[in-house]
């Protein structure tokens, strides 16, 4: 359970000013959307069951977070760092992935259906069941990465590092588009 409620979060992000600090804190089950957390440490923070739709996380420190289950839809996470972080079903669709760092990241059967995630690193992460429908990942790297299951039909992998050999799982045949 939440530690705080969203209008204290509101009233404290005021008062912090640029880049604030809440490494470890129990943000779960929150509705954050909509929020300006640009630059945030939520470095460990648990953030499962949130919902941050259309939430503003550009270059955030959210590594070894727990976002099981949230809901990302939408959110701007460009160069946001989610090394080691935990998105187990989380729902990343539509959301802007460009250049985030989610190496050693945990994403099983998460969403990240039509996401714009080109350079992101997935290095070293567990894609496997992840859903990646028409997804942009030009540049992305995948160096080390598990992807069995996952689903990569239609999804942009021009210039991938290490792309999925076997993009689609369930036996579907994939469009890649290159």
């Amino acid at each position: 359970m939440a530690e705080i409620e969203r209008k204290d979060l509101i009233l404290a992000l005021i008062g912090a000013g640029v880049q604030p600090r809440m490494s470890g804190i129990d943000l779960s089950g929150l509705d954050l959307s909509h929020l300006d957390l640009r630059g945030a440490s939520l470095h460990g923070a648990d953030l499962s069951g949130c919902t941050l739709h259309r939430t503003d996380l550009e270059g955030c420190d959210l590594s070894r977070a727990n976002l099981t289950e949230a809901d990302l839809s939408h959110a701007r996470l460009r160069k946001a760092r989610l090394h080691y972080a935990v998105l187990f079903r989380a729902k990343l669709d539509e959301a802007d992935l460009h250049a985030a760092d989610m190496s050693h990241a945990m994403l099983k059967e998460a969403s990240i259906r039509g996401a714009s995630a080109g350079e992101v690193f997935f290095k070293e992460s567990d894609l496997r069941g992840m859903q990646a429908h028409k997804a942009d990942l030009r540049g992305a790297n995948f160096g080390g990465a598990h992807w069995e299951g996952a689903c990569f039909e239609g999804a942009f992998l021009t210039g991938a590092i290490n792309p999925p050999t076997n993009p689609v799982g369930s036996g579907a045949h994939p469009t890649l588009r290159h």
